[in-house]
């Protein structure tokens, strides 16, 4: 079942790389999905290097620990009787460790390739963990009522064997979530290279609302809800996407709050805050009025087995 790309397209061209999309089955993706390549060497090398406790300072630490709060609870209420729960590349299993604690899950594992991540997770949140790929494991027959993809699914060099896996170890009308960046949002149509959700030295496929319901269709799965809005993202992916097509850098501002946490602040570092400041409401507004119309930054679809 799964598509060769046989018959694909040309649609964009950044620097050397080209983003292809398939005439068979609507999937977009980079010439890096064809390319061999060693993920845990590429995420543990520089993407993830700072995916362990205080990856941030302490107040944005205190916001990311909020999110995944609020991520537990979303998770909650899509599936209320839900007692188990695989998070593929679960970052430091935040969100696996409320679930445990404040909604009764009896299971709550995840994936993590990252050893900083992993170990994090499994050591000091006392976690069930794997540092494996999804299709190095092998979980029995309908083993998680849940199965979540936060920001990981773009990153996958075969999402269709990822389905099909994902099927076989979800329970009867067991609920798959996957939140993506929309390839199809209304910033990444005039920002284009400065567009946030881009990321082509990491993204390996990119997904528009119609692309990832058609796929889950195609795997046997029921699309139950979609929408283009995340509390977490769609705010910050907007403003940062703008403000690097107007300084022409290479998301700066991002790259600060995540990796130079030490770094004192600077004149550089002091405008694009100012620029955030006066961009991001206004981004915001955007975002809203976009919830439902596909448009939006952040794609999240809930669909059942």
């Amino acid at each position: 079942m799964v598509c060769a790309h046989d018959n694909k397209e040309k649609i964009y061209q950044f620097d050397s790389t080209s983003i292809w999309q398939c005439s068979d089955c609507g999937i977009i993706f980079s010439e890096k999905c064809r390319e061999p390549f060693d993920s845990k060497a590429l995420y543990n090398s520089y993407y993830y290097k700072n995916e362990i406790a205080g990856r941030f300072n302490r107040s944005i630490e205190l916001v990311v620990k909020s999110f995944r709060f609020f991520r537990a609870f979303k998770i909650f209420t899509i599936s209320p009787r839900a007692r188990s729960i695989l998070d593929i590349g679960s970052g430091r299993g935040f969100m696996l460790y409320y679930l445990k604690n404040f909604y009764r899950y009896s299971r709550a594992a995840g994936t993590q390739i990252a050893r900083g991540a992993f170990e994090f997770s499994r050591d000091e949140l006392g976690l069930e963990m794997y540092d494996k790929d999804l299709l190095e494991l092998d979980f029995p027959d309908a083993s998680f009522d849940m199965v979540t993809l936060w920001h990981v699914f773009e990153h996958i060099k075969e999402p269709e064997r990822y389905l099909e896996k994902i099927r076989n170890i979800l329970t009867k009308k067991g609920k798959l979530v996957i939140e993506v960046p929309n390839f199809g949002s209304w910033t990444r149509k005039f920002t284009g290279r400065y567009w946030l959700g881009l990321d082509i030295d990491y993204h390996i496929h990119f997904f528009t609302p119609a692309g990832l319901c058609m796929l889950l269709k195609k795997y046997g799965f029921k699309v139950k809800m979609v929408h283009t809005f995340s509390l977490e993202y769609s705010t910050f992916i907007s403003a940062q996407s703008i403000i690097s097509l107007l300084t022409r850098s290479d998301h700066f501002f991002f790259r600060y709050l995540q990796v130079e946490k030490d770094m004192k602040m600077n004149l550089k570092a002091f405008g694009h805050m100012l620029l955030f400041l006066v961009i991001s409401p206004w981004c915001f507004i955007v975002n809203m009025l976009l919830f439902f119309s596909k448009k939006g930054e952040v794609l999240l679809v809930i669909a059942e087995k």
